[in-house]
């Protein structure tokens, strides 16, 4: 079998300009406990001091301690996991499971499952909503992202998006969230309380990856295609610059 080995930087030396990261120690999967190949995604619970990883097999979470960088649980989850993300307000862990088309919510105390989520065709990316305490699963396969509650674990709205949602971003400053839909080229704006599409916006081709600049309040899409990256304004999700890129 090949061995996938997860490297885990913590340290940090800055005692001269030419100082960088240091290699701490390397965590190898799989083993006896983790059963996982091919990491994929990882996550940081700041209340336990823990790191969450999730791969392409072995159905499950792993979690690290981020003290001693050992292995302290293999948590059941579903199949395929593409990303984790973290809710600090009830200290949950949630796992978008692309294989098997939901979402697992892990207590972050004590690293059990409390509910698995159905949501849509092939969940792909998550984001969290820290305003109104909601959860957003993009899912490829139904273009389409799944709201859940974080108190609750319970589904509350399932909004239509653009073509093979890819990635999500959360504006906490105008309380949005912005889908990036891979196949029909735009990003959809989400409004966080109400749950409503507010904007539909097009970007360059392929939009892969999303970002928020919380000083300039701007949105950020990174087109694969199109080597560019579009600049959208987060007040009035507007268009206001397409850089040019490699």
């Amino acid at each position: 079998m090949k061995r996938v080995v997860l490297g885990v930087v913590f340290g940090l030396l800055a005692a001269t300009a030419a100082s960088g990261q240091w290699l701490e120690t390397t965590i190898y999967l799989p083993d006896s406990l983790a059963r996982m190949a091919e990491p994929r995604c990882l996550v940081y619970n700041s209340q336990n001091n823990t790191v969450y990883v999730g791969g392409e097999y072995g159905e499950c979470v792993i979690a690290i301690d981020g003290v001693t960088n050992e292995k302290i649980a293999r948590i059941p989850a579903g199949k395929n996991i593409r990303d984790l993300c973290y809710n600090p307000q009830n200290n949950k862990v949630y796992s978008a499971n692309t294989g098997s088309d939901d979402v697992t919510i892990i207590d972050g105390a004590s690293n059990q499952v409390v509910a698995t989520v159905a949501v849509g065709d092939k969940p792909l990316a998550l984001c969290y909503n820290p305003l109104d305490n909601k959860v957003y699963s993009a899912n490829t396969g139904s273009d389409d992202v799944t709201v859940i509650d974080g108190a609750s674990n319970q589904i509350v709205a399932t909004v239509a998006v653009g073509d093979l949602p890819y990635a999500l971003c959360y504006n906490p400053l105008d309380n949005k969230v912005y889908s990036a839909n891979r196949e029909s080229d735009d990003v959809t704006v989400i409004d966080g309380a109400s749950n409503q599409v507010v904007a539909t916006v097009a970007v360059g081709n392929l939009p892969y990856a999303l970002c928020y600049n919380p000083t300039n309040n701007k949105v950020y899409s990174a087109n694969a295609a199109s080597d560019d990256v579009t600049v959208l304004d987060g007040a009035s999700n507007q268009v206001i610059a397409t850089v040019e890129v490699d």
